[in-house]
């Protein structure tokens, strides 16, 4: 298993806020540990081509690449990252952040594992262990993604989803289209969203995490809410707020479980597919987000945000 956890922040997001939520996103990192430390990273996307950067250190890896910037990490989270004073300013100043803890499941560990994945147009991160013909060290989180960077519609990467065997909580973005992230959740892997009072929307591996955070600081962040499994989101950062772009169901499949190998995953959620909430995701506070149609676009061109 690894942690997931990430923000993504409407265009005017509150200078104020910024420094809040930078820390905030630090913590999250510490808390992820629980569920990785064999390597962690960060990804932020930021307003403008960054310059590349040089890194000394063995065990890290910094990798540029136009308006994103990758931090990758040996060892636990709080062992490299949170001391520098670039990934401080990074998560200030990003519209939108992943990280990553990682728990090794397959392959091995090394930097070129550690998350967030480039994969072409794609940089994700995966929590979960999924039946993929990985070889030579290599993960099925980096097969998942390679997949996913083949489609070009919401429909194809539904279909990518549901051809998976295992568990599997996604979150990834294409650099092509930095407006949006995409968030999956397959089977029995656990991610939920909140969003604090300026509309940036929060997720996690574990909602407690995020409970955790809102009582250490001011961000204000609802009730986070589970992501229901077989859910495909598409958020898109607006001016004002983050909106819902699309909204897809699939089927998930777990691998057969036997009576001998079941045995509950720590943070794990129930595998029972059973909503608690009608809504895809943590809403705004002034109205629930509406679905998308069936038929949401390609990735290739503006969404329809709503």
């Amino acid at each position: 298993m690894c942690g997931l956890f990430g923000t993504i922040r409407p265009r005017h997001y509150p200078q104020n806020l910024r420094s809040i939520a930078a820390d905030a996103l630090l913590d999250l990192g510490y808390l992820a540990e629980d569920r990785g430390v064999d390597s962690a990273g960060i990804a932020t996307l930021h307003s403008r081509a960054l310059t590349p950067l040089q890194c000394i250190d063995h065990a890290v890896r910094e990798n540029t690449m136009g308006r994103w910037r990758i931090r990758t990490a040996l060892g636990a989270f709080s062992t490299h990252l949170p001391d520098s004073h670039q990934v401080r300013n990074n998560l200030a100043s990003a519209r939108v952040a992943l990280g990553h803890t990682r728990w090794a499941t397959q392959g091995a560990t090394t930097l070129d594992n550690a998350s967030p994945l480039n994969a072409g147009d794609i940089i994700g991160t995966h929590n979960g262990d999924v039946t993929a013909p990985t070889r030579n060290g290599t993960t099925d989180s980096a097969w998942l993604f390679h997949q996913l960077n083949k489609t070009a519609t919401i429909k194809a990467t539904a279909s990518v989803l549901t051809g998976l065997r295992g568990r599997a909580a996604l979150a990834w973005v294409r650099r092509s289209r930095p407006d949006l992230v995409f968030l999956a959740r397959t089977a029995l892997s656990p991610l939920a969203t909140a969003t604090d009072r300026a509309g940036g929307l929060w997720w996690a591996s574990n909602p407690e995490w995020l409970r955790e955070l809102d009582g250490w600081h001011d961000l204000e962040l609802t009730n986070p809410l589970p992501m229901i499994e077989g859910t495909l989101l598409v958020l898109c950062s607006d001016r004002e707020e983050v909106t819902l772009s699309a909204y897809r169901r699939f089927t998930a499949t777990s691998r057969p479980v036997t009576n001998a190998s079941r045995t509950a995953l720590p943070g794990a959620a129930s595998p029972s597919p059973i909503a608690v909430t009608n809504s895809p995701i943590a809403t705004t506070r002034s109205s629930p987000m509406p679905t998308a149609p069936d038929n949401a676009p390609g990735f290739g061109r503006p969404p329809r945000c709503i």
